[in-house]
């Protein structure tokens, strides 16, 4: 629910300077007047079906909540019966009507007028506001309680307002380190993909490495397997050609056994691979 917004505006009228207080209800309008040297009051209560009706009668007929905001930002009179009657009489062109008796009780009322200006005209919103009397103590303090509480709301919702404006610098904040963590991170994430794409090339260079030297090596081994019988030893070439030379044609050659110490030696494949990476270093 909608709570009562509360107005006061102090004024000089015709006869005086005078304080005027509003409270303006969702649908009920409530105005207060109080003259400065002599603490009388006028005091008024609207609602909304009285204020559409009002102004339905002038001729320019407004909503309730126009009306009230139209009465918060106005040119505002405070004027008496016969000043009314003397509004009233110069608008339709007619005599004005005699000004009731000092006792009666039009005599006491006050009206606040709205004026509301248009192009080619002016429209009267009167408010009647009948005499209150003076303030006894009682009402006094009522509405120093009521003033109080007010300001204690009104200085609760700025240490709220403080409060929230720090919270969201705090988010702001918050959201600032977050975006520059997330941006470090980022750039860590990609440097270590960077690496990891190296150690992972260098890997595969390794392993096309270690392929090669096998194939080299089984190269090698291929080419160092000699079958049995078929290679002739030094020594049996040159016994054979000593014979050739002594005239012996047509003899094969003795055969001799070999000695089991003048076989090749077998191949040793880590101390080829080792050779080699030592000619490489050279």
């Amino acid at each position: 629910m909608e709570e009562p917004r509360y107005l006061q505006a102090d004024l000089a009228f015709r006869s005086g300077g005078h304080t005027v207080r509003l409270r303006l209800a969702p649908t009920v309008l409530e105005v207060e007047v109080e003259a400065h040297g002599t603490v009388d009051q006028w005091r008024g209560e609207f609602d909304a079906a009285f204020i559409e009706e009002l102004t339905h009668k002038t001729g320019n007929f407004k909503q309730f909540g126009v009306f009230c905001s139209m009465l918060e930002s106005a040119l505002m009179q405070l004027l008496t019966y016969a000043d009314l009657e003397t509004l009233r009489s110069r608008k339709v062109g007619a005599m004005p009507r005699p000004p009731p008796s000092t006792a009666s009780p039009l005599n006491a009322k006050r009206y606040l007028i709205l004026v509301y200006s248009v192009e080619f005209d002016r429209i009267h919103y009167p408010l009647p506001l009948p005499y209150a009397g003076r303030p006894d103590p009682a009402a006094l303090h009522r509405l120093v309680r009521e003033l109080r509480e007010e300001l204690a709301r009104l200085r609760t919702r700025r240490r709220d307002d403080g409060r929230d404006a720090e919270i969201r610098h705090l988010q702001d904040g918050m959201k600032d380190e977050l975006a520059r963590e997330k941006a470090r991170h980022q750039r860590e994430q990609r440097q270590l993909a960077t690496e990891l794409a190296e150690v992972k090339a260098s890997e595969r260079r390794l392993q096309q490495r270690v392929k090669s030297l096998m194939a080299e090596l089984a190269s090698c081994k291929r080419g160092h397997r000699t079958p049995v019988g078929t290679a002739t030893r030094p020594q049996e070439r040159r016994s054979a050609s000593r014979e050739s030379h002594g005239g012996g044609q047509g003899r094969p050659p003795p055969r001799s056994p070999s000695p089991a110490g003048s076989r090749p030696p077998r191949f040793d494949p880590t101390a080829f691979v080792r050779a080699r990476q030592q000619r490489q270093e050279k």
